[in-house]
């Protein structure tokens, strides 16, 4: 049972950090300016695939797709975990999102989440200058705009508060650029720099130099590294990035 409980606790985290994108960052130069400006569809093409791994282990995996363009824009994320002792399934995770954006502002958010067959749901509405959220539990506003946790969009780094879409609730949280180093995308070796989370959340996660997300690490809850490696971050072609 002991260990079972750690299982479900790493999952938690997991299914926590695969959604968190929170930041505030001062986007100094133009490089940096860039990577705010740039269209999903420019960036990723429409799609992004990770694999979830854990002590080399693949887990699981979560992949973001995009439709439509900046003017509408749907994002659909899906997220699935699990964990198995002796090849025994012994804890699921699944997260689903569907979101639409109107010229780079959030419109709506849905949000499922299936923690080991316990079901629960978020919503957020605009209404003018502000977003409506409701997990079921609680309702209440937030100013516009407001960015979900999630990776893929990187204007977030503007921002000092963000939409927890795991909890239902705002979070408060910096980020600090760190060392610049090589990750492995479809497309091979690249460059990218590494951003450190703090406040409410820890993480890291590494963006590309045209602003793509491109690798995630984090620990879990009995110490073990959790990394997210790309199968599909740098637009390329979708078959050639499944082999």
């Amino acid at each position: 049972m002991n260990k079972l409980r750690i299982i479900s606790g790493l999952a938690f985290l997991v299914s926590t950090a695969c959604v968190l994108w929170p930041a505030t960052v001062s986007i100094a130069n133009s490089a940096e300016r860039s990577k705010t400006l740039a269209s999903p569809s420019h960036l990723y093409g429409n799609e992004i695939l990770f694999d979830v791994r854990r002590k080399g282990e693949t887990v699981g995996f979560h992949r973001v797709r995009f439709s439509g363009d900046n003017e509408a824009l749907i994002v659909e994320s899906k997220f699935q975990l699990q964990i198995e002792i002796l090849f025994i399934p012994v804890f699921r995770y699944a997260y689903r999102s569907e979101s639409r954006w109107q010229d780079g502002h959030l419109e709506r958010l849905k949000v499922t989440l299936d923690d080991d067959g316990q079901m629960s749901a978020l919503s957020a509405n605009r209404v003018g200058d502000v977003i409506r959220i409701d997990d079921g539990s609680i309702a209440y506003t937030a100013r516009a705009p407001l960015y979900p946790t999630n990776h893929w969009n990187a204007r977030v780094l503007t921002q000092d508060r963000v939409l927890n879409t795991l909890t239902g609730r705002l979070n408060t949280v910096r980020i600090t650029p760190q060392e610049r180093e090589t990750v492995t995308t479809e497309r091979g070796a690249i460059p990218a720099t590494r951003y450190a989370y703090s406040g409410d959340l820890q993480t890291e996660i590494w963006y590309d130099d045209a602003g793509r997300w491109v690798k995630m690490r984090f620990a879990g809850r009995d110490g073990s590294t959790i990394e997210y490696v790309c199968r599909r971050c740098q637009g390329g072609d979708r078959d050639q990035a499944a082999k």
